[in-house]
């Protein structure tokens, strides 16, 4: 026979483990499980509870088997199980065949200086909340990976993709003023890139007289655009977060100077993707 407090103890075990098993299965089929499991759950409790009614340990174990054999048969090639000896020890106890986790990649991340005559351009932007306060910074390196010029600004209120989009505005607006022909824009936000290379119009409206004159000094640049993670991005991620005034450098301040110095060395970061 088994007491209330192992009974709870026991169905808030396995209801756990099958809540992380169906996690990365379908919705609807989750919802409608998990909905089933609790109202059994309170049943069993209430009965345990309010009506002194006592459960043979076997009885929960067979509820629970087939509510797991249930995820098995719908989901046979789509649910895992977290990777560790405690699930795999419950699933083996009730007789559940166990899918582990695929193990997560990695993705050595490195900054490359471009080849001469071109100009490289790391961006990044940052926005306190949804909407919230925004502030970009950018880094301009050359093929020596000297630094030509930084800049950083904060805005009023708006959305962290508002603030890559107006970065990109002032990095082709500075670079033709400079006459930089050779332009190798990186940004760590697939957004960006994807409107330079298709130069597209799907932007917000209050942008789109200045991204309008953005594309036409495009026609006067050779530009190239690429992404990089945000760990190959830590020059301009230190731009975006110094609590200095803003303004235009024409040299590397000093908080991104040890940054600067890793990006030339043959520092690299690793990139754990799960």
């Amino acid at each position: 026979m088994i007491k209330f407090g192992l009974l709870w103890h026991k169905i808030s075990l396995y209801a756990s483990l099958l809540w992380h098993k169906i996690s990365f299965c379908g919705i609807k089929f989750g919802l409608k499980l998990n909905i089933s499991l609790l109202w059994k759950i309170w049943d069993y409790c209430n009965q345990a509870t309010f009506n002194e009614v006592v459960y043979h340990q076997r009885t929960i174990s067979s509820f629970l088997k087939v509510v797991f054999k249930e995820v098995d048969s719908n989901f046979a090639k789509l649910g895992t199980t977290n990777n560790s000896w405690f699930d795999y020890l419950i699933l083996r106890r009730i007789g559940v065949e166990t899918r582990a986790a695929p193990p997560p990649s990695m993705i050595e991340v490195h900054w490359w200086p471009p080849v001469g005559p071109w100009m490289k351009v790391n961006t990044d932007g940052s926005a306190l909340g949804a909407p919230g306060s925004i502030a970009a910074g950018r880094v301009y390196r050359d093929h020596r990976g000297w630094v030509r010029g930084c800049f950083h600004f904060k805005r009023g209120l708006g959305f962290a993709f508002e603030t890559e989009l107006l970065a990109v505005i002032y990095v082709i607006t500075i670079a033709h003023h400079k006459d930089w022909r050779h332009l190798w824009l990186e940004a760590d936000l697939a957004y960006v890139v994807r409107l330079l290379n298709s130069h597209s119009l799907d932007i917000p409206w209050r942008f789109l007289a200045s991204w309008k004159w953005t594309l036409r000094l495009l026609q006067d640049l050779r530009l190239q655009v690429s992404h990089i993670y945000r760990e190959g991005n830590n020059v301009a991620d230190l731009m975006v977060n110094r609590d200095c005034s803003e303004g235009w450098w024409p040299y590397a301040l000093d908080e991104i100077k040890h940054a600067v110095a890793l990006d030339m060395s043959t520092y690299s970061i690793i990139r754990i993707k799960y």
